[in-house]
């Protein structure tokens, strides 16, 4: 189909997918005689770690029949906490959800997995039988029946053992200690005059560093700041903190997925980010002054 058939909707100012544009494209595509059939939600997005409206948005594939399928490649695993339980509402309804157990349940990489309501419409999508293949058809589960994937490795061992080991309640504690220690973050780092801190959202907060003497309006220079800082702070070994852009601007991202992770490291996150920030701050002035 390539990606002319994909359709982008827009966010609002939450990060989460504006539910009232999803049912107004999809009214569009049909008056134009397309076919939409397919609407992705986000249970935890890879930038800011939001969770979109899932049950709006399953009640607008049930009215347009369109095949609901949610991300939650990442953040999904957090649906299992019972205090979350409001903020994933409407997972349950949709047809099939992605899981990487590689992201929040600690495995190796890499491992993937794919949830589906029936899974019958695996097998209708992707069973095929070349004369080479001479199985008698038993009750056993052959995965070539269910994916693209022929010959692949034992993935699922690794995430047996993980569970044989910590158990789904271990689990459960693990990811909450993490979801902690992220907000723990956000409010260290909104003490902070020269940080200014964008979201947070389950296990996820983003910032960006700014110095006193730049506006927050200058965009094209935060950017370039924050993006030096991140190559900076990555190489010092320190810490390894990712990136998000949100609104066009760059930020630094912190995304907790390590049973590891303790308080003292996120104490002590901040001070690192401000002396590399004032750093490279003051290198990007002398140099615009030499300039001139």
């Amino acid at each position: 189909m390539g990606i002319d058939a994909i359709r982008l909707v827009p966010v609002d100012a939450n990060q989460k997918m504006n539910v009232s544009l999803l049912d107004k494209q999809i009214t569009e595509d049909k008056k134009q005689g397309l076919v939409p059939w397919l609407v992705i939600g986000t249970a935890g997005s890879v930038g800011t770690g939001a969770v979109d409206a899932l049950h709006e948005i399953a009640a607008i594939c049930k009215k347009h029949d369109c095949w609901f399928h949610v991300d939650g490649a990442y953040g999904g695993f957090a649906s299992s906490l019972p205090e979350l339980k409001d903020l994933f509402q409407g997972i349950e309804l949709a047809d099939s959800i992605a899981i990487d157990p590689h992201k929040w349940l600690y495995s190796p990489l890499e491992a993937g997995c794919i949830l589906v309501k029936d899974g019958r419409t695996l097998t209708d999508a992707f069973s095929f039988h070349p004369a080479y293949y001479n199985f008698d058809g038993g009750e056993e589960t052959n995965y070539y029946e269910r994916g693209l994937q022929n010959s692949r490795g034992f993935r699922a061992l690794k995430v047996w053992m993980g569970f044989r080991q910590a158990g789904a309640e271990g689990h459960i504690q693990m990811i909450r200690d993490d979801i902690l220690l992220a907000k723990k973050l956000f409010e260290r780092l909104n003490e902070t005059k020269e940080i200014e801190t964008c979201t947070q959202h389950l296990s996820i907060t983003t910032f960006r560093y700014k110095p006193p003497d730049i506006d927050s309006n200058d965009q094209e220079y935060l950017n370039k700041l924050n993006q030096a800082l991140l190559n900076r702070l990555q190489a010092g070994g320190e810490v390894f903190p990712s990136n998000a852009v949100v609104n066009e601007n760059f930020l630094l991202r912190v995304c907790i997925v390590n049973f590891r992770t303790r308080l003292s490291d996120i104490e002590s996150f901040p001070a690192i980010v401000l002396k590399e920030g004032r750093l490279i701050h003051e290198e990007m002035i002398r140099k615009k002054t030499d300039s001139k």
